[in-house]
């Protein structure tokens, strides 16, 4: 009889654990990930709710950034630091941070 509460709970815990690992692997690799680029773009899109939540709006906050190697890249951003940035500020993440911060002009 343990032994089928122990293979029932495998079950359920396996998931969760490759989960946990998937989201901890992701998090990792763009926390050691480092650029400097400069935004080219700002762009703002809204979203309302469904159905039930049609009074909510959600709000989506991106800068287009060419790095330095000449690539361009959409990065998500807090609202806070879109305020912040304007078309031509450097911005840069270093390596081992989360977020990016403004680098200057």
């Amino acid at each position: 009889m343990k032994g089928c509460v122990f293979g029932i709970m495998l079950i359920f815990l396996v998931p969760i654990i490759l989960a946990a690992v998937f989201i901890a692997k992701i998090f990792m690799k763009g926390k050691a990930e480092g650029w400097k680029g400069k935004v080219i773009d700002k762009s703002h899109n809204s979203k309302r709710g469904s159905f039930e939540d049609s009074k909510k709006i959600e709000h989506f906050y991106s800068l287009k950034v060419k790095m330095e190697d000449g690539k361009e890249r959409n990065i998500a951003v807090s609202s806070q630091f879109y305020g912040e940035c304007s078309v031509g500020d450097i911005i840069e993440k270093p390596k081992g941070a989360i977020f990016p911060k403004k680098a200057g002009k």
